[in-house]
């Protein structure tokens, strides 16, 4: 089971001009106006700033523990030995890069994790000076793993099977889980509010979700977009390989839900992020699935390098593991 949430973090921009043609050139000259703005924003970001104002919203909700920094595609910093609380080694880190990316970036990729209520949680922060109108500049996207649900090193498919198959008959054990991370994505709204003040920080969604992969899907367990606005886009991929016993929990959730009398509240998706229905919906009407996969994902819904209204690419995933005091200053500077 994922738990995704996301949270937008949108800051006053200046429209991006673009460069007269010749003809606007000389009507210009004789006088007339010429509209050069774009549907592009530009908004002054200053790396340590980011940094430091979500650092601060982290360590309000007891957040310590750092993965990675990437910047313009430069990894400032990349917990590879699992240190924990290394959050100050990566703020260390950015210090020693502040000549070079204290007055700007293009994009800034930071990510922290964190355990609480038997929660896996990956926090990851992305940050752009330029973005579409209708864009943030910012996304704050949350993934979560369920910690008994995870495999264990060293664990045989067989193992896995015969401890995870008792939990996933507890309906409990689902919904106290999405509860518990409704809550943390609410109190980590919250928390960017109190430090990023100048900006508008709003919840886009925290749900917890089963992949649905019709014919064992390969997308179910990769396939990871690039882009973090795409509805499949689980920032948890981006930093822990999945595992080919995700796709058996998937399979064992499914079916247990389907025969629950009180199914918990989880939406099946496809593996392209597709809403195909929720648990009970499915328990209620058991061809739901069978009809999902004969109509198949909308074909759009897996292009990786479109936001949700056709803007520009966040870019890659480069910022995950396999890339490679405070600080003063505001988001919004």
């Amino acid at each position: 089971m994922r738990l995704i949430g996301q949270i937008h973090v949108s800051l006053k921009g200046s429209l991006i001009q673009r460069d007269p043609t010749l003809w606007e050139k000389l009507k210009r000259g004789f006088g007339a106006r010429v509209d050069l703005d774009t549907d592009r924003m530009r908004v002054e970001l200053e790396a340590t700033a980011v940094i430091d104002q979500v650092r601060r919203a982290l360590v309000q909700l007891g957040i310590g523990n750092a993965l990675s920094l990437v910047i313009d595609d430069t990894v400032i910093f990349q917990d590879t030995d699992g240190k924990p609380d290394d959050l100050p080694d990566l703020v260390l880190a950015l210090s020693e890069h502040s000549a070079v990316f204290g007055r700007g970036f293009s994009e800034l990729k930071f990510a922290a994790e964190h355990e609480e209520a038997g929660l896996h949680l990956v926090i990851e922060t992305r940050a752009r000076t330029e973005h579409a109108e209708d864009e943030p500049a910012g996304i704050v996207s949350v993934g979560g793993r369920v910690r008994d649900l995870e495999p264990r090193a060293g664990e045989s498919a067989e193992d896995y099977r015969r401890r995870v198959e008792p939990l996933a008959k507890d309906p409990a054990l689902f919904e106290t889980a999405r509860m518990q991370f409704e809550s943390f994505v609410g109190r980590l709204e919250g928390a960017l509010k109190t430090s990023i003040p100048e900006a508008r920080v709003e919840q886009r969604h925290a749900e917890a979700r089963v992949v649905h992969a019709p014919q064992g899907d390969g997308a179910a367990a990769g396939g990871q977009p690039a882009n973090p606005t795409h509805p499949a886009y689980d920032p948890f991929v981006a930093y822990y390989p999945p595992s080919p016993l995700g796709m058996m929990l998937d399979v064992m959730l499914i079916s247990s839900f389907m025969h629950m009398m009180s199914p918990p509240h989880v939406l099946f998706v496809s593996p392209a992020g597709t809403p195909l229905g929720t648990a009970q919906e499915a328990a209620a009407d058991p061809g739901l699935l069978n009809n999902a996969d004969r109509v198949g994902d909308d074909p759009g819904a897996g292009d990786e390098g479109d936001g949700p209204e056709g803007g520009e690419p966040w870019g890659d995933d480069g910022g995950g593991l396999d890339d490679g005091g405070g600080i003063d200053g505001d988001f919004g500077d």
